[in-house]
Parts: C-alpha cells; sequence; structure tokens
C-alpha cells in the first residue's frame, strides 16, 4: 500500500509545471522578446512560454508597490473596435483615460484608470504597441498613493531605450 502511494504522489509530481524565477536587482536592464525593461526597484520575474503566448510577470522582491504582466500577442495586427475594448479593459475603472504616447519613434496606446482591489486604490495602465512584426501589451498594477511609482509608470520610464531619461 504504501509504494502505491509513492507512486501516485509520485506521479501526480510530474503534472505539475514549475517555470523558474530569477531576482534581477534595482536599474539592471532586463531584456526579453526584443525588448529591454528597467525597474526602480529589485524584482522578480517569472518567464512564461506557451505555444500561443509569450509572457513575463514582474513582482516587486522586497515590497508590493506593483505588478507587471508583459505579453508578446501572437497576432500581426491589433483590429479592434476601440469602444468595446475601451470598456474591458478596467474591471470597475474610475477616471478612465485613453492617449496615444510617443516615445523616441514609438506610438503607444496607453489607457489608465483607478481601481479599488483588496481594499487598495491602485492605479492600472495598459500600453498597447507594435514594434515590427511584433505587438505588445504591458499591463501594470501600482498603488496610487506612491505617487513616485505612478510617475514612474505613466512617463514610459520602464521602456529602457524609449522613454526620456
Amino acid at each position: 500500500m504504501r509504494v502505491i502511494l509513492i507512486f501516485l504522489l509520485f506521479a501526480l509530481s510530474g503534472n505539475f509545471v514549475v517555470f523558474p524565477q530569477e531576482l534581477k536587482l534595482k536599474d539592471v536592464q532586463i531584456n526579453w522578446q526584443g525588448l529591454t525593461f528597467i525597474f526602480p526597484e529589485d524584482v522578480v520575474i517569472k518567464e512564461t512560454n506557451l505555444t500561443t503566448e509569450k509572457s513575463l510577470h514582474v513582482y516587486p522582491a522586497r515590497r508590493e508597490p506593483f505588478f507587471v504582466v508583459i505579453r508578446k500577442i501572437p497576432i500581426t495586427q491589433i483590429n479592434f473596435p476601440k469602444a468595446s475594448w475601451e470598456s474591458e479593459i478596467f474591471w470597475h475603472g474610475e477616471n478612465m483615460e485613453a492617449t496615444e504616447l510617443v516615445l523616441g519613434n514609438q506610438t503607444f496606446t496607453v489607457y489608465k484608470a483607478d481601481q479599488i482591489r483588496n481594499q487598495n486604490l491602485l492605479r492600472a495602465n495598459l500600453w498597447i504597441w507594435n514594434q515590427g512584426e511584433s505587438n505588445y501589451w504591458v499591463w501594470i498594477l501600482c498603488r496610487k498613493d506612491n505617487l513616485e511609482l505612478v510617475s514612474f509608470f505613466e512617463s514610459g520610464r520602464f521602456l529602457k531605450g524609449l522613454a526620456p531619461p
């Protein structure tokens, strides 16, 4: 009986995929899928490469002031009716704005809104852009009371090489 139980536990443990995580220190450049990012604090990154999607999750290493998900969208062109898209981006978002932002020679569609999650007032940003043959999507959540972080993300300084210094 004990042998069967050990075999079942071993067999079941093989069905779970653990994606490796990596610690990146403050102001260290992170290169991913042809893009370069930089963050104002030590972060833990977790890369996921599935057949239909490639994504990078960025978590703070020491405290919880922000969360970032970066996705390479597996489509060649972003065609969508903007009115329906904007209504689906933020869940119960307040003070939502949509803008076009130009950094360097790249144009970004940037959505911003305030959200309340787990009794925290958060600032949510969604950046969408096309670069060459690829389309990218970056979703950022940070506490709204941390004005330095809100400014860092909304100015695009996390996009190394594209944003102003």
